[in-house]
């Protein structure tokens, strides 16, 4: 900033005329006063075409002169030349390319180029362009084979897959992006819905969703006891059957099936939508990036997880063209109903606990979800070995890490989390036809 001209007025005043501004003003000022002058009679009465010409001369007088005496007055205040402000040093701003740019330059580029809207990214899936509202619902989804194909797994954000009694296993599905798409289809009908167990409700802890199942284990005492300590957090069910029902109208029954009762239970997720009465919390969350962070890993040809059954019961082959692994059981295509292809899948973490039977509750599991273990990820088709910890409580995330320790970063795209155990085969194939893991000992 300049420093204030300590000089008389009389100088500011004599400095401001020479100056080009104050010649011209000064030129103006007098050919105003002469103009004026002859139109004045000498008795002080205007003479001219009429009185507004006067008014408007007189008007025109007192702004000039008002503009000389604020010249004056500026320069007597501080003495900022004409000269000097023309070479002020111009503020510069770094741009997003690493250059720099007149900050006048920029100030332009913006008035003429609008910033575009930032494009939304999906909490669950970090697909770009997809809604950010969170709202979730997670139905549990049969997987015995009378129930298949199911309808609803390609749809569904999450998908984790846990052992139930002897070698079945259940889906646990997290529903977000589909709901609030634009293109959302009219009826998104998911099913055959059946009952829960006590560690699904602790996958459902973190993401705070609406629960849909169709009863569970109720003796209580029982370690397998649906109503106890993993059921305290839920803020709100569809339940359509055991000793506490609830919303129990939004499940139906398909009709004409050929299929046993319990393989018929539907619900409707629009509907199901419209009751929720409270807004979720996402407490677990994933890191998402469009690049390929593990394009230095090996690429895998297949994956096959056993769980409780032969060693072929889940397959995972990748494919390189669509950049999916495609889902299978039993050496069959796994198709899902509501495309009437086989499900594909962006991410598959396989992440080991330990599972073992509840004595003397007919084969149900137990299965941990707290603590820690190693897992295994696959992500764009390369194979990362890391590890999975999750803190005690009912709304603490599970953190999966990489071997040196360093966060998982997904693909954007559905993930499915296979919690298999700890001590049962499980084996990866890469391209070559190596064995990237050989079969894991019985631990127990």
């Amino acid at each position: 900033m300049a420093e204030c001209d300590k000089k008389p007025h009389s100088d500011a005043h004599d400095r401001f005329l020479s100056a080009p501004e104050g010649f011209i003003a000064q030129r103006i000022f007098e050919t105003i006063l002469s103009a004026a002058a002859s139109q004045d009679s000498p008795g002080g009465e205007w003479t001219g075409p009429n009185q507004d010409n006067r008014e408007a001369f007189m008007v025109i007088k007192r702004a000039l002169a008002a503009f000389l005496a604020a010249g004056s007055l500026i320069l007597s205040s501080c003495a900022i030349s004409t000269s000097s402000a023309l070479t002020a040093q111009a503020t510069h701003i770094i741009s997003h390319a690493g250059t720099t740019t007149p900050a006048a330059a920029t100030a332009a580029a913006v008035e003429s180029e609008p910033t575009p809207e930032p494009e939304s990214v999906s909490p669950t899936t970090g697909l770009a362009g997809a809604a950010s509202t969170y709202r979730p619902i997670i139905v549990q989804i049969e997987n015995e084979p009378p129930a298949r194909p199911q309808s609803g797994l390609q749809w569904a954000d999450v998908v984790y897959e846990t052992l139930i009694e002897a070698d079945a296993t259940r889906f646990t599905c997290l529903f977000n992006d589909i709901l609030y798409a634009e293109d959302s289809p009219e009826t998104l009908e998911v099913g055959p819905v059946r009952s829960s167990r006590y560690y699904h409700q602790w996958i459902q802890g973190p993401w705070d969703a609406l629960y849909v199942h169709m009863g569970g284990a109720e003796t209580p005492g029982r370690q397998s006891y649906i109503w106890g300590e993993s059921s305290e957090h839920i803020q709100q069910r569809i339940n359509g059957a055991g000793k506490y029902p609830s919303n129990a109208e939004l499940e139906y029954r398909r009709k004409g099936t050929g299929k046993a009762l319990e393989h018929t239970a539907y619900t409707e997720l629009h509907a199901d939508a419209e009751i929720m009465s409270y807004q979720p919390v996402q407490y677990q969350t994933f890191q998402f990036s469009e690049e390929d962070a593990y394009a230095d890993q090996p690429v895998i040809d297949n994956i096959t997880l056993s769980f409780w059954g032969p060693s072929n019961f889940v397959e995972y082959r990748y494919d390189e063209q669509k950049n999916k692994l495609i889902r299978y059981m039993g050496g069959k295509e796994f198709l899902a109903e509501e495309t009437g292809e086989p499900v594909e899948i962006q991410n598959l973490v396989v992440q080991y606990t330990n599972v073992s039977e509840l004595p003397g509750e007919g084969g149900r599991k137990q299965v941990d979800m707290f603590g820690t273990g190693e897992a295994d990820f696959i992500i764009n088709g390369h194979h990362i070995s890391g590890t999975w910890e999750r803190q005690e409580g009912a709304h603490t995330q599970t953190v999966y890490r990489d071997e040196q320790g360093r966060e998982i970063v997904f693909a954007p795209g559905n993930t499915w989390i296979a919690v298999h155990p700890d001590n049962r085969e499980t084996v990866i194939t890469d391209e070559t036809g190596e064995s990237v893991r050989n079969e894991r000992p019985d631990l127990h």
